[in-house]
């Protein structure tokens, strides 16, 4: 479970809302019709329904009416884990080419296409069964040929487009070590839809156009060579699983195993373990239970049930100490260390999650306050992942200058030691199962959460009742067995990974095979995708926000107050809410960190912590370029004590240039590391530099010298009249206004008049005048190019239908023009994408903007590839319409709920509109035609120059190559980041 929330509740005022005892059995029913028996577990919050068919297919459903919108997920129990040992990351690809098609849809012919395919087959596996590298590459010649025959009669991305135009949204999968799972979030009212077409989806899949998919997944095994942190994990897996498959192979497979696949054995694999005894349909949103089990049955009562082969793995030998690994690459130094611990459902993994939180929670674990609080690293942490037959305690660490990588181990492992020695009290143990009661509390409110307790129970073999009632096992576990727990697993059985900044000599980079385009058939419709866009859907009419209703207005001495209800649950949310920033001062920023490591006249720094700790409420400051948010959220009934602490914090917080001095220095190395961060230097540093030039504002920063100069008695002022200004609050939660009011009105206190904010600082923006190159070298197996073009300056809210369209259409997702060139069609690039981008201020310009990321050797193909898309698009009359019906469909059951009311109020009020834009843009779509993007296109677009943004190494990229696209300017990193 990931750690995204605080540590909650010591005091017994906290803790009251969680004392009641519950049972929980499990409990057989009837669906209304007699027809079917499902389990429920009594006292369960989620009330979810678990259904086995008669074939043996797992059935989970969570109902949520929130808003008319359904998560669904369908999984399988096998992951990479149960690949070949010669065949690594089958399962991979393998859930890359369940979007392909069937039989019935994805083919114009497919009785002629099979002939096709069946060659394919045979050639793949003489393929593999050669050595000699001129035969192989004549083999592959032909499978290419081949492939471009049979292409010819398959039609591309229908199952995108399916989804597409039953208005689903995060149409993905995934697999992991034992599970393969594949998502979509639909609408309500297309749930028969949707199940008649997965049912379709998994009964006959057919493996076409393999050969530019199978190319796709070599781009992301050469995008995991390039991902440091990627290295550093498999590094771990590889030492703490020397038997177990968990370590032997990993996910996305080796190189050699990449270049020789065998649609023989994915075909073995997917007869194996895709039966419906080894699989799960898991939903949760707005649905009728009984009418949608029956749909089920009726749609996947064709599967039929096989025995699926045990998995058996001999023990893990036990380490006399622990082992060390080096991992080399550009990233900032950085060290991860490992444990291995006893799988899902044990006591021992339940005791592993306490133990994590009390090592780390953000706000009280040992690391936090011995570590993170006292400024002793960079950074620090700890985590766990929870799997079936082994868990693994992570802890994570980064160090401060001229501290070495060994010196942060031993900080954390000491931080073990104190948990091994007893050093923490019942309290603690408390307030973590609260803490995880209220995550529960979050879990709930949303599809995805509800729906991944779900996955997470049925992928682990374990019963439901026994994950509903696991905080309550949890809380009977002793501090005493806890001690015993770490003394037990947390000694010489870790391996210890240094990530070290170096050349990694051990990179094998999976070279670009010669692939002809294949046809992508745009225009064709098989009979059943046309059968079920052309089925009409029961219409679920659109929910707009009306800003006036939907808020309610209020104020307290001079700042206004915008306060939306929580009628779900106990907790709020908070916010002061200014409108300034960095670019008004640029010691905003250091007097905010500053502020998690000051104390009070009453109260030290951990003490802070600690009291926030006890009242289950977090707080929390941040500074944007031109905005300032002061949080605090929690539990209802600690908000009045909560707010009185906050406000002794920012009015109290007492000056200490020792914890300055430190920042400081954490500051200038962060900003070292910043320039190792790959992800960092694409996105923020060089896409700032193309928009604006060498003063941007990435770059407006406080030097170091003037960082040094920093006076902590100066930034404490800062914070003490930060609510001084004018701001406005924002508030989300269970109080009514008015109590809220009163209480703001004696906590919150006000002078008269509001300080007025220091003039920002304005940064020009450059046009667009003629083409050009920025180029940054970074050492790596890809090339990472961004299009950017200044367009029209200004909002129009007239032109968002159209703009919402095109991007649709154009470049929006899998069922997009341009990802079905690219990629489909062409396999240059795992990732691709172009949008019309809309400024989020009234007066900002709109921005043309394209992305690749592929192979330095095949540069030269991808950027013709897409600069072709840009000045002409091609016309696909399907494609167009499912745009069209994924927009409407998305609006009719999208819902705009708690506090995101408010900050949807404050986006329109930035763009000088007073209306929820989706109404122009529900009423607008329909009428519009191709015609009228297509003429967008071309007045926006086409012939225009562009800034191309690219990161590679140079020494797999030729400048002559560059050049060929404008003139070229090398960047350093000290030019783009300023420091």
């Amino acid at each position: 479970m990931k750690k995204i929330f605080s540590l909650l509740l010591i005091g017994s005022m906290g803790l009251s809302v969680f004392a009641q005892t519950k049972t929980y059995q499990t409990e057989t029913k009837k669906s209304a019709d007699g027809k079917y028996s499902y389990s429920v577990v009594s006292n369960d919050p989620m009330k979810v329904r678990t259904y086995v068919l008669p074939n043996g297919l797992t059935v989970m459903m969570a109902v949520n009416k929130k808003q008319p919108r359904i998560q669904t997920y369908i999984a399988t129990k096998a992951g990479s884990k149960n690949d070949p040992a010669e065949n690594t990351g089958l399962a991979h690809y393998l859930e890359h080419m369940l979007f392909k098609g069937t039989d019935t849809y994805g083919t114009k012919d497919w009785a002629k296409e099979k002939v096709q395919l069946d060659k394919i087959d045979a050639l793949y596996e003489q393929y593999n069964k050669t050595t000699d590298e001129a035969k192989r590459k004549a083999i592959y010649h032909q499978i290419d040929s081949v492939s471009g025959v049979a292409s010819k009669f398959a039609i591309a991305n229908e199952y995108d487009k399916l989804m597409q135009g039953i208005g689903a949204q995060g149409t993905n999968a995934f697999t992991s070590l034992e599970q393969t799972v594949y998502v979509n979030d639909i609408p309500e009212n297309n749930i028969g839809k949707w199940i008649q077409i997965e049912s379709e989806r998994f009964r006959q899949p057919v493996l076409r156009l393999f050969h530019t998919e199978l190319e796709a997944v070599y781009e992301e095994k050469n995008i995991s060579l390039d991902n440091d942190g990627r290295k550093v994990f498999e590094s771990m897996m590889t030492s703490l699983f020397k038997q177990h498959t968990y370590g032997t192979q990993t996910t996305i497979g080796t190189v050699e195993h990449l270049k020789n696949p065998s649609l023989v054995k994915i075909r073995n694999y997917y007869n194996t373990y895709y039966v419906p005894n080894n699989m799960a349909i898991v939903l949760s949103g707005d649905f009728d239970p009984d009418a949608t089990i029956a749909l089920i049955d009726k749609y996947f009562s064709y599967m039929q049930p096989k025995p699926v082969p045990s998995f058996s793995f001999k023990p893990e030998i036990e380490q006399n100490a622990p082992e060390v690994v080096t991992v080399y690459g550009p990233d900032a130094e950085n060290l991860m260390i490992g444990y291995r611990m006893p799988g899902a459902g044990t006591k021992e993994s339940r005791m592993m999650q306490i133990v994590d939180m009390i090592l780390s929670n953000a706000k009280a674990g040992l690391i936090d306050l011995n570590l993170t609080k006292k400024q002793a690293v960079l950074s620090a942490g700890s985590s766990n992942w929870i799997n079936k037959d082994y868990s693994i305690e992570f802890l994570t660490g980064k160090p401060k200058k001229d501290q070495t990588l060994e010196q942060v181990k031993d900080l954390l492992m000491a931080q073990i030691e104190k948990v091994k020695a007893g050093d923490f009290d019942e309290n603690t143990l408390k307030a973590i199962i609260a803490n995880l009661k209220v995550y529960k509390i979050k879990e709930r409110e949303s599809n995805d959460g509800r729906a991944s307790a779900m996955l997470d129970a049925f992928t682990s073999d374990r019963p439901w009742v026994d994950a509903v009632s696991d905080l309550d096992e949890m809380e009977k576990i002793t501090k005493a067995e806890l001690v015993a727990f770490a003394k037990q697993y947390f000694g010489n059985n870790c391996v210890i990974v240094y990530k070290k900044v170096g050349e990694d000599k051990s990179i094998t980079k999976i070279e670009k095979p010669e692939i002809t385009p294949v046809d992508v058939n745009r225009d064709d419709v098989s009979p059943f995708v046309k059968s079920i866009l052309e089925t009409p859907s029961p219409k679920i009419a659109p929910k707009f926000i009306d800003f006036k209703k939907d808020i309610t207005f209020g104020k307290t001495g001079y700042a206004p107050i915008q306060y939306v209800a929580n009628t779900d649950n106990e907790l709020f949310q908070l916010y002061y809410v200014l409108d300034m920033g960095k670019f008004n001062d640029l010691k905003f920023p250091m007097a905010v960190n500053l502020l998690q490591y000051l104390g009070t006249d009453k109260y030290t720094a951990d003490q802070i912590s600690q009291e926030f700790f006890k009242l289950a409420c977090d707080f929390n400051v941040n500074v944007s370029n031109d905005q300032i948010y002061v949080s605090l959220t929690g539990l209802n009934q600690n908000f009045v004590p909560a707010v009185k602490l906050f406000e002794h914090l920012l009015a109290n917080a007492k000056p200490d240039q020792t914890a300055l001095n430190t920042l400081v220095e954490r500051t200038l190395k962060g900003r070292e590391d910043n320039k190792k961060n790959k992800g960092l230097i694409f996105r923020a540093a060089l896409q700032s530099y193309a928009m604006y030039g060498s003063k941007n504002p990435f770059k407006h920063e406080l030097s170091a010298e003037q960082l040094k100069a920093l006076k902590a008695d100066e930034l404490t002022s800062y914070l003490k009249k930060l609510t001084s200004y004018q701001h406005k609050i924002w508030y989300f939660g269970p109080l009514p206004i008015a109590q809220l009011t009163q209480i703001l009105n004696k906590e919150h206190k006000l002078n008269k008049t509001a300080i007025p904010y220091p003039a920002a600082v304005e940064f020009t923006r450059n046009e667009t005048n003629e083409n050009k190159v920025l180029f940054v070298d970074y050492n790596m197996v890809q090339a990472e190019v961004m299009w950017m073009n200044r367009s029209s300056v200004g909002f129009d809210a007239s032109k968002t239908p159209v703009v919402t369209l095109f991007n649709e259409y154009f470049g929006g997702g899998m069922s997009s023009i341009v990802f079905q060139t690219i990629r489909e069609s062409k396999a240059l690039a795992y990732s691709t994408y172009s949008r019309y981008n809309t400024p989020s201020k009234q007066k900002d310009p709109y921005y043309i903007i394209a992305y690749i990321g592929t192979q330095a050797d095949k540069f030269n193909d991808a950027i013709p590839a897409m600069n072709e898309l840009l000045t002409k698009m091609p016309k696909t009359d399907n494609g167009f319409e499912s745009a069209k019906a994924s927009i409407l469909n998305s609006i009719e059951t999208d819902r705009t709920n708690d506090a995101n009311i408010i900050f949807a109020y404050a986006a329109a009020q930035k763009l000088g509109i007073d209306h929820d834009l989706n109404q122009d843009i529900y009423a607008s779509v329909p009428k519009l035609s191709y015609e009228d993007i297509a003429k967008f296109q071309e007045t926006t677009y086409t012939n225009k120059p562009f800034t191309y943004c690219i990161m590679a190494s140079k020494d797999r990229l030729k400048m002559s190559d560059m050049e060929k696209l404008g003139k070229v300017q090398v960047l350093t990193l000290e030019e783009i980041f300023g420091y």
